[in-house]
């Protein structure tokens, strides 16, 4: 069985996840869901003095005239009240949404951006939404969700604002004015002291007279209906052929606890590349697929991420991309598709692609079921 959806991440760069270790306790902590801030500034200055681990990973704005930045956080970093709102207890770990707008009054573009997260963070994903609401907590699943991301990563520090290769200078995202954003984060604390939830995410404009082309998603969802006992391994697998002609620029795993390995493979034919395998579910690393990057082969024993092909990566329609993963379920819990790291698992392929055939069309990576 596959399961393919339209929703993801637009970029995602980078290697190394927010945490490596497991929890003792996966019970989630009640968030203020309700207490909407409509104080909340526009612009956070860094605080650098908190006394939680992170406060070298803060952003500083850009200039409003070169654009804007969307924070999950302390407005007040002096306001105990303020902080105790994003505190996690030893052992917790909770999903938390959050409703921002952008501050961009007209649509612009956006090449590249800015995320950076404290210590613990497992991901954030910056969803767009379809209806504005005020700024604050609210319940995950109730949003109304838009078709497509702003951004998103498992990575703690991600600094590219520009594509390094040739071919992709000029490709970019198109952000509407005051965009409605949902923060969906996911943090867990596996150390023994508080942590601060906090998050920030920079983007800078680009002129639209450089804009070629649009960036879209791979976001392909397998392992919906999970539901693997106590003690049971398997192996289970999926496959979609895209809808048009793309080209493939990232690919990652998204995985749990209990996941081993993830394998990826374009299916052409006879033939069949393997195009990620990673054996890490807390440090997943990613692959590129460009005149600028040379893909290192897959090493189980040393857990690092590769691939066995470099350069262009083109799936046309007919084409398969197919993938698995190997779960051991060693724990005493039933375990589903869920987003809590012990409890929940996933066999989710992540990644951006462009049109192949048009680079200025803004679509995702839409696929037929195998």
């Amino acid at each position: 069985m596959i399961a393919c959806k339209r929703w993801g991440w637009v970029v995602v760069f980078g290697g190394a996840i927010g945490c490596s270790s497991s929890v003792s306790k996966t019970d989630t902590p009640t968030q203020p869901s309700t207490a909407n801030d409509t104080t909340r500034a526009a612009e956070t200055k860094c605080a650098t003095n908190t006394g939680y681990l992170g406060d070298d990973a803060c952003l500083e704005p850009p200039p409003p005239s070169e654009g804007f930045q969307l924070h999950y956080g302390p407005v007040d970093h002096d306001d105990p009240d303020e902080v105790a709102k994003y505190l996690l207890d030893p052992g917790k770990e909770i999903v938390s949404c959050y409703d921002e707008k952008t501050a961009n009054a007209g649509d612009v573009y956006s090449t590249g951006y800015q995320i950076h997260m404290r210590p613990g963070s497992h991901h954030l994903i910056l969803q767009t939404e379809t209806k504005a609401v005020p700024a604050g907590f609210t319940a995950c699943g109730s949003a109304a969700l838009g078709p497509s991301t702003l951004g998103g990563t498992q990575v703690p520090i991600v600094d590219e604002l520009t594509d390094p290769a040739p071919e992709n200078q000029g490709l970019a995202i198109k952000i509407a004015a005051k965009t409605q954003v949902l923060f969906n984060f996911h943090i867990i604390n596996t150390t023994d002291a508080p942590i601060l939830s906090e998050a920030w995410a920079n983007y800078l404009y680009a002129d639209e007279s450089t804009v070629k082309g649009y960036r879209g998603t791979v976001f392909l969802a397998g392992g919906l209906g999970f539901r693997i006992a106590p003690g049971e391994k398997q192996t289970f697998s999926y496959s979609c052929s895209p809808n048009v002609p793309s080209r493939i620029l990232r690919l990652a795993a998204h995985m749990h606890e209990h996941a081993t390995r993830m394998t990826a493979w374009k299916v052409s034919g006879d033939q069949r590349e393997k195009v990620l395998e990673t054996f890490n579910w807390a440090e997943p690393g990613e692959v590129s697929f460009d005149s600028m990057h040379v893909n290192p082969p897959p090493d189980q024993n040393a857990g690092t991420t590769g691939a066995d092909v470099s350069g262009d990566l083109v799936l046309q329609p007919g084409d398969q991309l197919a993938w698995e993963c190997d779960v051991a379920n060693d724990s005493a819990t039933t375990l589903t598709f869920r987003n809590e790291v012990i409890t929940g698992e996933m066999c989710v392929v992540t990644g951006t692609q462009v049109r192949a055939d048009d680079p200025m069309t803004p679509s995702d990576f839409t696929c037929v079921r195998n």
